[in-house]
């Protein structure tokens, strides 16, 4: 290799001299929270079609779940609000979330997240993409190129078991042909970091829409992308 290209190829891994300290070869993003700023219209779609259905809930409430798809949300509050829903009424529900989802307005990335996904691709990091959503929610701001950037995407229609499981995060690490440890993993939400500690992964937990208690079962949490820049670019960890 020409020692041009070598030094090159070294500068821009010292860029992430955190992945290099800690053995990662590969940084697995959640969707939501992470990389796209959906929070606010992903609480409101459930809030609004939950409101429908009789039950008032909480930011909090909705955020501690996020990573289920949304079958299992839908169940699980009603559940803890004592209302028996059928089969027939869970499958409206989610069909009309979407709706409202997709009425609220466009899915739109953080500020520099995609540029960070590039940036690690340049360094020889791999990407992957691990999300409770479905593809077809996914797909409304993940173009074919931008999917192409990852080496690896993971949605709930890959996935038997869903986070908090570890399964999506073991897919991603086969098809990754690494060992989960070499892999961390950034989330916004418990279920995600449950189910990427479960994997073997490391986890950095990012408060996008979570306080840092909610979040404290990550190896490290920072508050913002900033933040998570900054941890990456070799912040002691």
């Amino acid at each position: 290799m020409p020692t041009t290209l070598r030094n090159l190829i070294t500068d821009q891994q010292e860029e992430f001299s955190f992945c290099r300290r800690h053995g990662y070869q590969a940084v697995v993003f959640d969707w939501d929270g992470v990389l796209v700023d959906s929070g606010v219209n992903y609480y409101r779609a459930y809030e609004l079609v939950l409101r429908d259905a009789g039950i008032a809930v909480s930011p909090r409430e909705i955020y501690l779940r996020e990573g289920q798809p949304t079958p299992e949300v839908l169940k699980a509050v009603c559940k803890e609000h004592g209302r028996v829903a059928t089969a027939a009424e869970i499958a409206m529900w989610v069909e009309r979330r979407r709706d409202y989802d997709i009425a609220l307005g466009k899915r739109v990335f953080f500020p520099g997240a995609w540029e960070l996904v590039q940036r690690l691709r340049r360094a020889g990091y791999k990407r992957g993409m691990v999300s409770g959503s479905s593809r077809k929610s996914v797909e409304r701001a993940l173009t074919r190129d931008r999917e192409g950037w990852f080496d690896v995407v993971i949605t709930a229609d890959d996935a038997v078991r869903p986070k908090p499981d570890p399964e999506p995060f073991l897919l991603a690490a086969k098809a990754l042909q690494l060992s989960p440890a070499t892999c961390l993993v950034i989330e916004n939400a418990p279920f995600g970091i449950r189910a990427a500690r479960a994997a073997g992964c490391g986890v950095i937990g990012i408060c996008t829409t979570l306080s840092q208690e909610d979040l404290q079962e990550a190896n490290w949490v920072v508050q913002n992308h900033r933040e998570l820049e900054i941890l990456l670019s070799g912040q002691p960890g």
